[in-house]
């Protein structure tokens, strides 16, 4: 996934970052200001949801996108208000973008 954000994101002019890991993204999170966090649901060493929380934790009014294979796995009080299942649609999925950082 980290492939198709990069030739997404190829095409703007939004400077993104990327991490290969929970642990990665979460150092990240915490050192650096962020406008917005796009996380996969499953992380190899943890959960995007949780990684939700922390960029929360650590900027008021942040915004994040989630996408998964399937966010049926998640209760509905734990889904986020924007997410996405794979496949997405692109113009779909940078329209959500664009929104968020408005």
């Amino acid at each position: 996934m980290r492939d198709v954000y990069t030739r997404i994101f190829a095409a703007t002019d939004h400077l993104i970052s990327q991490a290969s890991s929970f642990a990665e993204a979460a150092r990240l999170i915490n050192s650096k200001k962020y406008d917005l966090l796009i996380t996969d649901l499953m992380l190899g060493d943890g959960l995007g949801t949780d990684l939700i929380k922390i960029f929360e934790r650590n900027r008021a009014g942040a915004k994040s996108l989630l996408v998964s294979g399937s966010v049926e796995i998640l209760a509905p009080e734990h889904r986020p208000d924007v997410y996405f299942e794979k496949p997405f649609k692109v113009e779909v999925f940078m329209a959500a973008v664009v929104k968020a950082l408005a």
